[in-house]
């Protein structure tokens, strides 16, 4: 690029000493050069081409029914949250249901229930009143045997009637089936509360040294 000083100096023309600071400086602050141009060309196309892209993408949505549109969004945004929430509400039902599950069919240490209820109809209130109990907020804080317990006592701390099987009850229940009557010539069969009012005094006290719980809860 061609120094200004020398294209005037070209032209003929002499600027005086002391005018040439004054020049120099005004010059700098106005001059540009012909790379100078190019840019701010270049730049200005890059608007302008800018421009027309979006003005096009602008074209694409002046048939779209913003309100519709919007509309449609909302009722997907809608249908995720559900989703999402119903999705976080299974997990937490069968998580629950598993923690229940595991507590009321936990065993002790000779692999016995450590719940038995009286029946299928109890069983099953009691697993659905806990899992309920266990997913309610009043449960926080507290473990599921305090959950439990609370349920199947009385305010005075004792447990409530008719919730779980009587030990002895059980055992007749069991072992009514195999039962045979000890006494010569009788005849072979469940031991039930009837028969065992039929029994005769002797086989009543065979019975009880054999099986002094059965014997208990037939007498009852």
């Amino acid at each position: 690029m061609q120094n200004y000083e020398a294209i005037l100096s070209e032209l003929e023309i002499e600027i005086p000493e002391d005018k040439k600071a004054d020049l120099k400086k005004k010059m700098e602050e106005n001059y540009r050069t012909k790379s100078d141009y190019d840019k701010v060309v270049t730049k200005r196309d890059e608007y302008k081409n800018s421009l027309d892209d979006v003005q096009k993408e602008l074209e694409g949505f002046k048939d779209v029914n913003v309100e519709e549109l919007q509309t449609k969004v909302t009722t997907l945004t809608t249908q995720l949250n559900e989703e999402k929430a119903g999705r976080a509400a299974d997990a937490r039902k069968a998580e629950v249901e598993k923690q229940v599950n595991d507590f009321l069919t936990a065993t002790d240490e000779k692999g016995a229930k450590k719940y038995e209820f009286l029946n299928d109809i109890t069983a099953d209130y009691y697993r659905a009143a806990l899992a309920k109990a266990l997913d309610a907020d009043s449960a926080k804080g507290k473990s599921i045997s305090d959950i439990f317990t609370e349920m199947i006592t009385d305010k005075d701390g004792k447990q409530k009637a008719g919730i779980f099987a009587d030990a002895g009850a059980k055992k007749a229940k069991n072992n009514a089936a195999k039962f045979t009557q000890p006494t010569t010539g009788g005849k072979g069969g469940e031991l039930t509360k009837e028969t065992f009012r039929k029994m005769n005094l002797d086989e009543r006290l065979k019975l009880r040294e054999e099986d002094p719980e059965l014997y208990e809860a037939l007498s009852k």
